[in-house]
């Protein structure tokens, strides 16, 4: 069998942890971020850059647009000046002195230097452009014509300044091309310049005319447009982003309404969700009421079950319960002990399947006001040596079962009787979103040592007494059910204060 040999896997980049650990931050923020949050923030987001693009674009198009209308405008001028233009041909002028003909006396050189020159060729403007800018020094707008001797004219609002360039050559610009460059102005100013090489009949040699405009006027203008632009845009946001969050809030309108329900449905306010919600919400809904018709099927089936297996179990506990006392002493003990036992695993099963139901249904409630003092009445008749007192307390009304608060209460209410030398007090008050149950005893109390094992199942404050048959781990397992908490402390006489926690119920 040949022998295979893997490659040895690459190690981890040192930084692979570094790395990943931000882009693991990055999406734990973004999870936490409510979906409205989400919505607003991807809208207004596409929103600002939307109307980021569209004014780059629109300003663009609005330079293009200028330079567009300036370079048709400059042509224009150049048209005009170029159909006002006209080659003509001066008359031949004589020499300084001489009369028109020369005499015959006159040697023949003489002659020939006394004769008149050749005719002269010029251009002539039949009619000036009709812009009145062209006649207005430094007014911004300017032409150029540029002779083929090396001549220029120009329009007056060049005044008294000289252009300060040359046109481009033959072989740059050629005839009937346009060419545009940029140069200075007399005033300082950029121009924009065309110029466009021309072709006179009777006349020698090519002729450059040139018209020009102030190229600031350009800049102003986009910087002007650009400046509206940006604040209608501005505005056009606040009321897009304005609409973006009304369409958001009513939008989720409807999630905020079954969340509403759901709270009432938990409070116990309800036994499903009502209420009229959009297409896209109301599937969730019927969802939600079939798999809460099914829980409240099976809660209810399991509590049937758990109550046909004690209603079973009674009567053999009954039969076993009359033998022990029938046996002989020793072997009736052990039967009573087991015997006992059993019915108090019973009774635990039993509370923990109805407490777990009501707790899981969400919907139990208790008025303190209306439970407790009929309890107290109950044990001041079978604690009719001692001083049971209920301090006057404020309405409350606990998110637990009335039965499950009765034995809770009572449980502790009767290991208080069972141990002080005379004296129980029972009181409850709002502590946040907490009733704060308080059942002081002036007994000799527990050590803070063995405050803690006297809630662990299986413990009895004293094994010698008889008791009630629910310990304080059952109160607590019974208390966990529903939120809440036992907590021993010392009571204010020296005795024992038991104070329990239970949620409330706001609604």
């Amino acid at each position: 069998m040949p022998l295979r040999i893997v490659p040895p896997e690459p190690d981890t980049p040192p930084d692979a942890a570094s790395a990943s650990s931000p882009l693991q931050h990055v999406r734990t923020s973004l999870s936490r971020i409510s979906l409205q949050g989400r919505l607003w923030w991807a809208a207004s987001g596409l929103i600002v850059i939307g109307l980021t693009v569209a004014a780059l674009g629109i300003n663009g198009l609005f330079r293009s647009y200028v330079e567009v209308d300036l370079a048709q405008r400059m042509q224009r001028h150049l048209d005009d000046l170029i159909g006002a233009a006209s080659a003509t041909v001066e008359p031949p002028t004589a020499a300084a002195g001489t009369a028109p003909a020369a005499p015959a006396s006159l040697a023949p050189d003489q002659a020939a230097a006394a004769a008149p020159s050749e005719p002269a060729s010029a251009i002539r403007l039949r009619r000036e452009p009709a812009d009145p800018l062209f006649r207005q020094p430094a007014s911004g707008l300017y032409w150029l014509i540029f002779l083929p001797d090396g001549g220029v004219m120009k329009s007056r609002s060049w005044w008294d300044q000289e252009p300060g360039f040359e046109p481009p050559a033959a072989d740059e610009l050629r005839v009937g091309q346009l060419a545009r460059m940029t140069h200075t102005g007399p005033g300082g100013e950029p121009l924009a310049i065309w110029m466009r090489r021309v072709q006179l009949p009777g006349l020698d040699g090519d002729v450059v005319f040139a018209a020009g405009a102030d190229a600031s006027h350009l800049a102003q203008a986009s910087s002007s447009f650009a400046r509206s632009l940006a604040l209608s845009l501005l505005l056009l946001a606040a009321v897009l982003i304005l609409a973006v969050t009304l369409q958001v809030r009513l939008g989720l309108t409807p999630l905020a309404q079954l969340r509403s329900a759901l709270g009432e449905l938990r409070a116990g306010q309800r036994q499903r969700l009502e209420g009229h919600f959009p297409a896209e919400v109301q599937p969730l809904v019927d969802d939600l009421n079939r798999l809460l018709a099914d829980n409240q099927a099976l809660v209810t089936r399991a509590q049937a079950q758990a109550g046909n297996l004690a209603h079973a179990l009674k009567t053999p506990l009954s039969v076993l319960n009359n033998l022990s006392q029938q046996a002989d002493t020793r072997h009736g003990e052990v039967l009573q002990a087991g015997v006992a036992q059993m019915q108090r695993q019973i009774d635990l099963h039993l509370m923990r399947a109805r407490a777990g139901a009501s707790a899981h249904g969400g919907r139990s409630r208790a008025a303190l006001d209306a439970l407790m003092p009929p309890l107290v009445r109950t044990l001041r008749t079978l604690h009719k040596g001692l001083v049971l007192t209920q301090r006057d307390n404020p309405p409350l009304v606990v998110r637990m079962d009335a039965h499950d608060l009765q034995e809770v209460v009572g449980n502790l209410l009767d290991n208080a009787c069972r141990w002080a030398h005379g004296r129980v007090d029972l009181a409850w008050e709002k502590d946040g979103a907490e009733a704060v149950l308080q059942v002081d005893d002036d007994g000799p109390g527990i050590a803070p040592d063995a405050r803690e094992a006297a809630l662990q199942r299986g413990t009895r404050l004293d094994e010698s007494r008889p008791g009630s048959g629910l310990g304080l781990s059952i109160v607590v397992e019974l208390l966990d059910f529903y939120g809440g908490s036992l907590r021993l402390t010392t009571s204010p006489w020296g005795g024992l204060r038991a104070e329990v926690r239970v949620p409330m119920v706001h609604d």
